[in-house]
């Protein structure tokens, strides 16, 4: 993971997924407040931070075409 101010990178071939409810993300996110948890609005929200986030395999499924 590579981190600068408020984008965090994850290594090539890897995707970041939220640590809280398993949310899928992409290769980059720019950190900044969390407003909703599995679709439910949260009173207060929360910043998230690099922590928050974990590091995991892109599975990549192709179709061959004849």
């Amino acid at each position: 993971m590579n981190i600068e101010g408020n984008r965090i990178t994850a290594e090539a071939g890897k995707v970041f997924r939220r640590k809280i409810d398993g949310m899928l993300f992409s290769e980059e996110i720019y950190l900044g407040l969390t407003y909703y948890l599995n679709d439910v609005k949260l009173e207060t929200p929360i910043q998230e931070t690099p922590d928050d986030f974990e590091e995991i395999d892109i599975e990549i499924q192709t179709e061959e075409i004849s």
